[in-house]
């Protein structure tokens, strides 16, 4: 199929084919904002048949991220998903990104081979598992940890405030150094905490000798749904993952006595706490959320 393709601010909504228009029907406020560095269409037959799209994350600045729509009922997708990739390298080379992510779930098998062959390298997997609190608790054989606060109560105290908003940057930075982050200040990290949003209960602090050594952050829309973001150490070393397991512990009990059944824990394959706490889990079996990067 021949295309013509035409960067623009925002999509041309009553052009987008009905398939393409269901894709990202989601998303089409995102398309009315100043979210996107870039928005490339592909017309073919009077429609746009394509979308590829590109954004910065301020807390990764290095990094342009993109991702392609394309109306799947159309022939030749493969060589159309080809040239937007193509379009879209080609600007962001203008840019100061000195590289380009790309992420999408394992089973996508063809945008993944598209990938490879164009030079990306997957750099990080991410599993998403539902647990069972008490299937947890049985691999879980630590004690509980005996010196733990909830973020709530750690928060609270200035100084144990700055040692935990310290500590989540360094193991935030430790763990992503396949894409940098931004060197941001102490009070930019607590405003990112606090945009996520943790449920101040359930995120708890483990102290040693009264200074704070480990943490797990806990993120819950409801009691029905627990998420396990954030966590990390003052110590990289087998005793100090010891320590974590013991907070989880703690944490698995409260979850039990607050009635939350299961937990959705996020498995970075480039988060050594995460892999560590849940080595329980033959995450192979699952699917994954993969990101590929490209240096430009």
């Amino acid at each position: 199929m021949s295309c013509i393709f035409s960067q623009t601010d925002t999509i041309h909504q009553n052009l987008l084919s009905p398939n393409l228009l269901q894709q990202i029907a989601s998303i089409l406020s995102s398309f009315r904002s100043n979210y996107y560095c870039q928005i490339i269409e592909a017309h073919a037959l009077e429609s746009v048949v394509a979308l590829g799209v590109t954004w910065k994350n301020p807390i990764h600045p290095h990094a342009e991220y993109f991702t392609i729509y394309i109306d799947d009922s159309i022939r030749e997708v493969d060589a159309l998903q080809n040239q937007l990739l193509n379009e879209l390298e080609k600007n962001s080379l203008l840019s100061n990104s000195d590289r380009i992510i790309y992420s999408l779930m394992s089973n996508q098998v063809n945008t993944i081979s598209l990938l490879e062959s164009n030079g990306y390298d997957l750099i990080r997997m991410t599993y998403e598992p539902t647990l069972i609190v008490e299937d947890c608790l049985t691999h879980i054989t630590e004690l509980s940890h005996p010196t733990a606060l909830t973020y709530k109560e750690a928060l609270s105290n200035p100084s144990l405030k700055i040692e935990l908003l310290d500590l989540l940057k360094r193991n935030y930075i430790n763990t992503h150094q396949v894409n940098p982050a931004a060197n941001l200040t102490l009070s930019e990290w607590e405003s990112l905490l606090l945009d996520g949003q943790p449920d101040w209960e359930l995120s708890l602090v483990g102290l040693t000798n009264g200074s704070v050594s480990s943490y797990i952050t806990i993120f819950s829309s409801d009691q029905a749904s627990i998420e396990i973001g954030w966590m990390g150490l003052e110590e990289q070393k087998p005793a100090s993952y010891s320590e974590l397991k013991q907070l989880f512990k703690k944490q698995l009990e409260l979850f039990r006595s607050k009635g939350v059944n299961t937990i959705e824990p996020e498995i970075d394959t480039t988060d050594y706490y995460a892999c560590e706490l849940f080595s329980f889990i033959n995450v192979t079996e699952l699917e994954s959320f993969n990101t590929y990067r490209k240096i430009i």
